[in-house]
């Protein structure tokens, strides 16, 4: 990665205007039909590019996060493993570092269990409602039965509430 500032001969603090005034006598040192060598067009485009990255306050943010990043990564890069003086000698793959678990899924509320567990408690809450008026109705049971009302509405109830909000 090209190190804009440094093409540019400007401090990382640079203005715009000051980044401007160096672009241009850069380009006017290096533009193809001014300078006649073979790298002329090639350093003229990065030059472009130079400026219209740290002219552009987004782009400007974003490189600067990728040169600081790069700068990070160089000064805590892994140790460089050389090869053993021995041709034939192999790495033991036992000993090789255990990569990382690949992460579980998250739950999915399509899955076929999530909707049989649904269904099961709608039954539940169904039922929950049915038979305490179904006994009293016929003077099985007396009238305080009828609480199981509100455990089976609130089933009931839920269970509407996730079908729909899934869907």
């Amino acid at each position: 990665m090209y190190d804009f500032y440094k093409i540019l001969g400007v401090e990382r603090n640079a203005t715009v205007s000051q980044i401007r005034l160096a672009y241009r006598r850069k380009a006017k040192q290096y533009h193809p039909d001014v300078n006649s060598s073979a790298s002329a067009h090639d350093f003229f485009t990065v030059l472009n590019t130079a400026k219209d990255t740290l002219c552009d306050e987004k782009k400007r943010r974003r490189y600067n996060l990728k040169l600081e990043y790069g700068e990070f990564k160089a000064e805590h890069a892994a140790p460089v493993q050389h090869p053993h003086r021995d041709p034939a000698y192999r790495r033991n793959p036992d000993k090789e570092p255990i990569q990382a678990k690949p992460a579980e899924k998250d739950f999915e509320p399509s899955s076929p269990l999530f909707k049989f567990f649904l269904f099961s408690i709608l039954f539940i809450g169904m039922l929950c409602i049915f038979i305490p008026s179904l006994a009293v109705y016929h003077d099985v049971i007396n009238y305080g039965v009828l609480l199981l009302f509100f455990p089976g509405y609130f089933m009931i109830r839920d269970v509407v509430k996730t079908i729909f909000v899934n869907e």
